[in-house]
């Protein structure tokens, strides 16, 4: 199997940003370190980034792959997804360290840099033969989806947030699971790894993201559902400070002079603290086994029954920061709202295999990094709906020059043969343009 090789980006891509996107952070190279390689026919290159067009041309892959609008036929997409060598977690873990150094190189911010910690559902609900398909609670409404956990790992400097890691989950429990691992996977491949790690819990796996990335952050933000102790205890471990949300969960209790506390139970004891200007009171407190631990407790000013508790293992940060920081974690819900609304999420990709979901979600979180992208440096930020309406109306755009380029190239063929041109009609030279030029043949029919 052939290494990839292209290096001439535009002639890979229908539109400027995404093949500029493509040679300033060398996707040949990390597609490449990623174990994506060509089997035969078109080069991965290419097929990357026509996957990464398809949501800005707002036609599905099958359509453009009819209207011969992509290079390649449908086998040679199919083929690419379904490879069970790509290691799609270790490319997003490349590129957004490449596009992470770029943001912080232009990024003015003085703001403290933080790791964001949720998951979302991949919903797959009128699927019943999708490999590891199985029954998955939503938080949200409490009710139960088939599909998948799409847990995300992101990173946030006070302006601009990336996605920096992400592992696709089943369920453990194997009754949840409607279907199993296809047989006769080759246990030595990437593919079967993934697969293994859908299996994997939740907190397992947040642990093993975690640690793969060095950055600048040392705070990881996240909600109520990884706001445990074995989550903060493992993060003082880990050199890092956790920030999150907590509730009132059977088991849980906090050391407060000497005697245990359930959390509402401790709300009450500090209930008294609270006054007319401030909306917020800080306890110090232990967690069961004596890990220092620091609780914020936020009250709404027009009801006194309504609260939020926020904990943290960083005992310098007043409570205003304590609740300027968490504050922050509403970008990662931000950008499952911008992926599933404009950049395909759960909805372009069909397919029975692991192997090509896993991919489709890390070509829409490229997507995603290269919106990102189009806003560093500039003077006025733009959002990330007006970012892909602008990729939408330049792959446009591109569609016509390459119409015009057609027909300039076929002139230009016709006048080289001069003493020919004489005798070609003019239907003759329109039959010999792409089927998009066949309205243009039949008017002119019309008029003669």
């Amino acid at each position: 199997m052939a290494i990839v090789t292209q290096e001439i980006y535009d002639e890979q891509s229908r539109s400027k940003s995404i093949a500029q996107f493509a040679k300033e952070f060398k996707l040949t190279t990390v597609l490449e370190q990623s174990n994506n390689r060509k089997a035969k026919g078109v080069g991965v290159l290419t097929v990357f980034l026509s996957l990464l067009s398809v949501s800005f041309s707002g036609k599905p892959l099958n359509r453009l792959l009819q209207d011969k609008r992509l290079e390649g036929k449908k086998d040679v997409f199919y083929r690419f997804m379904n490879s069970t060598s790509a290691n799609w977690y270790h490319f997003i873990r490349l590129l957004s360290t490449l596009v992470l150094a770029a943001v912080l190189r232009f990024s003015g911010t003085e703001q403290i840099p933080v790791m964001i910690l949720d998951d979302t559902l991949h919903k797959r609900n009128r699927s019943k033969e999708v490999e590891l398909l199985a029954r998955v609670r939503d938080h949200n409404d409490g009710r139960y989806y088939r599909g998948f956990r799409c847990l995300t790992l992101g990173y946030h400097d006070g302006s601009t947030f990336l996605p920096i890691d992400f592992r696709l989950l089943s369920s453990q429990r194997e009754k949840a699971r409607l279907k199993g691992i296809r047989p006769g996977l080759d246990k030595r491949t990437n593919g079967y790894k993934i697969r293994q790690m859908a299996f994997c819990s939740a907190y397992q796996l947040s642990f093993d993201m975690m640690a793969r990335h060095r950055t600048n952050a040392h705070y990881v933000l996240f909600d109520s559902w990884f706001s445990e102790p074995v989550m903060f205890k493992t993060l003082r471990k880990m050199g890092l400070h956790g920030i999150g949300m907590l509730k009132a969960k059977k088991g849980a209790f906090y050391r407060f002079k000497g005697k245990l506390y359930a959390l509402e139970a401790l709300y009450a004891q500090v209930n008294h603290l609270f006054r007319r200007e401030h909306s917020s009171v800080t306890v110090g407190v232990e967690l069961r086994d004596g890990t220092p631990f620091s609780i914020t407790f936020v009250r709404d000013q027009h009801s006194k029954r309504d609260w939020l508790a926020i904990g943290t293992t960083d005992l310098s940060l007043s409570g205003q920061q304590v609740i300027r920081l968490y504050s922050r974690r509403w970008n990662i819900e931000v950008f499952f709202k911008t992926v599933k609304s404009f950049l395909g999420f759960a909805k372009e990709c069909q397919s029975r295999s692991f192997d090509a979901i896993v991919c489709s979600v890390a070509v829409v979180f490229t997507r995603y990094m290269m919106l990102a992208w189009q806003n560093i440096g500039a003077p006025v930020k733009q959002t990330e709906g007006q970012l892909f309406f602008r990729l939408f109306d330049e792959m446009q755009a591109c569609t016509f020059e390459e119409a015009l380029q057609t027909v300039i190239r076929e002139l230009e063929k016709a006048i080289v043969h001069f003493d020919s041109l004489l005798l070609l009609s003019a239907c003759n030279f329109f039959s010999r343009l792409p089927l998009c030029f066949k309205p243009l043949q039949n008017l002119f029919s019309c008029e003669t």
